[in-house]
């Protein structure tokens, strides 16, 4: 093993003993006094059970990334991806698609190993404390389908990178970026109408009270009630969420209808004034923007990494290797994505506060601080997190945090 074998490998070790060192941090203020904001969202026997709930969720993310980290670990030691691409090799001669096929295999085995931590978590955690909904039937067919996608939209996507990297020279950076920008912008616009139908069902609101104060406040908003959609998410969890995707004319706002069935009207109009805000406030713009900024520095990042051949014989490859080089850019960059997290999280829940101010001027206080503390009860949300576990793992703010700063707006 070379010098640069050991430093590929030791940030990557560094990184995930920082990431465990947060993790044990985080679980050791789950005894933290709760802020008094937020005590009155959990009776003591609710509390004691979002305990165990978050108990079992550290133990089970503990293990999970031991055994990942693990993993990646012998396998980089014990030159197992220059194995699969000898394996690969005899399979084709054709450049291109041996690295299809590198990436190909090792996606795979990824995705085996997180099928199973994931049937883990759904049907003994989830489950053990009344949030799954989803039977073993859906599991497996919803992991079909993501595979199926991962196949078709990110396999089309690896080999448009490779024919660029092999035909654009010094130009194939400038052309990945662009690619990827498009990409970025058409996956925004076609989520909701064309990737959450292949798993959800949506379908528009129902008529009622509801929906005449739903188009009340979206008409005075400015906001096409008709791209407001309902889905059916309690097929899979009791949990609630609201999200906004799209821009211009495809813009959405999804209700899960387990948020409908929880909440007090009010408490939807001020969800939904929320998710509008976003909107109104240019969120949505300025994430994709932020998007584009971390896309540009990953690819100056994957240049440096293809100029680079001696990151690569440490773990049995003779040169550069394209396919190798996308792994070996996500283990060399676990640094950055912990530096990158902080900032992009630090705007996330900036934003997030920025939503919440405007559903509590448009909607008033009360309705967004209630909608928030059902959110929390019925998601087990922790309301005592480590406060640098939020800085580094938050894209939105603590549930006390939250309703503290909508108590603070001036009417």
């Amino acid at each position: 093993m070379t010098f640069y074998g050991w430093l590929v490998i030791a940030l990557f070790l560094g990184s995930a003993l920082f990431t465990t060192g947060l993790s044990i941090l985080n679980y050791r203020a789950r005894n933290q006094a709760i802020p008094e904001s937020v005590a009155d969202i959990y009776p003591e026997a609710k509390y004691k059970k979002w305990l165990g709930y978050f108990m079992d969720n550290f133990r089970f993310g503990m293990v999970r990334h031991g055994v990942n980290t693990l993993l990646i670990v012998v396998m980089l030691l014990l030159g197992v991806f220059g194995g699969i691409l000898t394996m690969v090799g005899s399979w084709t001669s054709d450049a291109t698609l041996r690295i299809l096929l590198f990436v190909g295999v090792y996606a795979f085995l990824s995705t085996l190993l997180e099928t199973v931590f994931g049937y883990y978590h759904t049907f003994h955690i989830e489950q053990k404390h009344g949030f799954n909904k989803m039977t073993k039937k859906t599991f497996f067919l919803d992991r079909l389908k993501g595979l199926l996608l991962m196949i078709v939209l990110g396999g089309g996507l690896l080999y448009l990178l490779v024919v660029l990297y092999q035909h654009m020279g010094n130009y194939f950076y400038l052309a990945a970026f662009l690619v990827m920008v498009v990409i970025n912008v058409i996956s925004n616009i076609l989520y909701v109408p064309l990737i959450v139908p292949m798993f959800n069902k949506l379908k528009p609101l129902e008529e009622g009270t509801l929906k005449e104060k739903i188009v009340a406040f979206a008409t005075s908003a400015g906001y096409e009630v008709g791209k407001i959609k309902v889905m059916d998410a309690s097929r899979r969890s009791t949990k609630l969420n609201a999200y906004f995707s799209g821009f211009g004319k495809m813009k959405s706002i999804v209700l899960y209808d387990t948020l409908i069935e929880k909440m007090s009207e009010d408490e939807i109009i001020a969800v939904l004034a929320h998710e509008i805000g976003h909107n109104k406030l240019g969120h949505i713009v300025k994430g994709l923007l932020q998007s584009l900024v971390v896309l540009g520095l990953y690819i100056v990042g994957m240049g440096l990494l293809l100029n680079a051949p001696a990151f690569y014989t440490p773990f049995g490859f003779s040169n550069v290797f394209f396919g190798f080089a996308l792994i070996l850019f996500l283990i060399m960059m676990s640094p950055l994505e912990i530096i990158l997290g902080y900032l992009v999280n630090w705007i996330s829940r900036t934003h997030e506060f920025e939503a919440d101010a405007y559903s509590a001027k448009h909607v008033g206080k009360e309705p967004m601080i209630s909608a928030l503390k059902t959110l929390a009860k019925a998601n087990f949300s922790n309301l005592t997190p480590h406060p640098w576990f939020v800085k580094l793992e938050y894209s939105h703010p603590t549930t006390a945090a939250r309703i503290e700063a909508i108590q603070k707006i001036s009417e």
